[in-house]
């Protein structure tokens, strides 16, 4: 046997630890260009000849930048494994963040959480987050609710003609952006509350402590919902008994002291502004609006434990809208089997169709009155129920 063919094996470098050293190669090899073009050594006088810098391949420094980017997204918990199965993928929140340098050219909404490619499939299913199906059959009382929804206004609404000669809406078929979408939706389909039971939040993050999570490693981003309805606990809860049970910090939306969320918009720009991507906003409505039935959830949990026949569990559903300035769509959520949040399909509409804009804006309108009525008028009886079940307990209970 030939000894010089024997060679002692040599420890194999980690993928880590391999990523990390090239990365150093290749940011030690780019840092002298970038040096010798900030900084050109002073004439000494001792040459005057005129050196021309070294020409550089085309694109050597975008390759460089690729590069390192590529290896920055391979450089994390993946040292024992060579092969890239689902299993041995980190969980998406806790991939370290790319280098800001590295991502320049990359749209804001890719580097979001809720703009991963498997979003749904990890984060909100493993905290038990999913999509219902349309031609699935749904719940009784998500029936009901949603044929309410669809019954016809007494009050004023647009004409076919005054649609079709709206020149805004007719604009925002040939592209708008974010802004610009709301702005032109906010005066005309979703009214802001004034002097009223209802409050609206434009664009403030819900409480961490109201998204549903099951300690799962993959989490579900914080939502913060371009709109949010509930209500104002001061004009919707006269009563300051009722007040104090409604104001628990497990039913509060947010900061602002929102209570009882129950209907979501996420809005999207289109065309020249980057292009819509309603999957994105889907995303968010369904962490938004399993928060808001999170909420309801917390109150019926407390409404179970009362022995009284008269208190009675509110419904807990709550709707949510993705929409660009062509096209909307309106979904329900619900729980089910103590466990599951599902959000489903009611309706899609295209906007610059006035059929499809005036039962738009029938659905929107029919919900906030939902919200302002029967669903107001649940949790108000629901926390009276509380209060006599709690007066009752303090007068059975011998004192001591």
């Amino acid at each position: 046997m030939n000894n010089n063919r024997i060679s002692k094996a040599q420890p194999r470098r980690s993928p880590r630890l391999l990523s990390k050293y090239l990365q150093k190669q290749l940011l030690d090899a780019k840092q002298p260009e970038v040096e010798g073009e900030r900084a050109q050594p002073a004439d000494t006088g001792k040459s005057r000849h005129l050196q021309h810098p070294k020409p550089k391949p085309p694109n050597a420094l975008s390759k460089h930048n690729f590069i390192l980017e590529w290896l920055e997204s391979v450089g994390s918990d993946r040292d024992t494994h060579f092969c890239w199965s689902d299993s041995s993928l980190p969980p998406v929140a806790n991939d370290d963040p790319i280098p800001r340098e590295f991502t320049r050219s990359v749209p804001a909404m890719d580097s979001t959480l809720v703009g991963n490619p498997r979003y749904r499939e990890l984060n909100l299913a493993d905290n038990n987050i999913y999509i219902r199906p349309s031609y699935g059959q749904f719940p009784n009382h998500i029936t009901a609710l949603i044929d309410s929804m669809r019954r016809g206004r007494n009050s004023p609404s647009p004409t076919p003609n005054q649609v079709r000669e709206d020149k805004q809406l007719a604009n925002l078929r040939w592209g708008a952006t974010e802004p610009e979408v709301e702005e032109y939706f906010r005066h005309r389909i979703f009214p802001y509350p004034i002097e009223d039971s209802l409050q609206r939040c434009d664009r403030q993050p819900m409480a961490r402590q109201t998204v549903p999570r099951t300690g799962a490693s993959y989490r579900v981003n914080t939502p913060v919902p371009d709109m949010l309805y509930g209500y104002n606990p001061t004009s919707a809860f006269p009563n300051q008994q009722a007040r104090q049970l409604a104001m628990r910090t497990e039913m509060e939306a947010n900061t602002q002291g929102l209570m009882y969320p129950f209907f979501c918009i996420e809005f999207k720009g289109e065309g020249r502004s980057g292009g819509a991507n309603l999957w994105v906003a889907t995303n968010q409505c369904l962490g938004a609006s399993a928060s808001c039935v999170n909420i309801a959830e917390n109150l019926n949990r407390r409404l179970r434990q009362c022995e009284s026949d008269m208190v009675h569990q509110i419904d807990s559903a709550s709707f949510s809208i993705a929409m660009s300035g062509t096209e909307a769509r309106l979904y329900v959520s619900w729980k089910q089997d103590a466990r599951d949040y599902y959000l489903a399909d009611v309706d899609a509409f295209v906007l610059q169709k006035p059929r499809d804009y005036i039962e738009f804006r029938r659905y929107v309108r029919n919900i906030i009155d939902w919200g302002r009525g029967r669903r107001l008028g649940e949790i108000r009886k629901s926390l009276d129920g509380l209060l006599e079940e709690g007066q009752r307990s303090a007068q059975d209970t011998p004192a001591v």
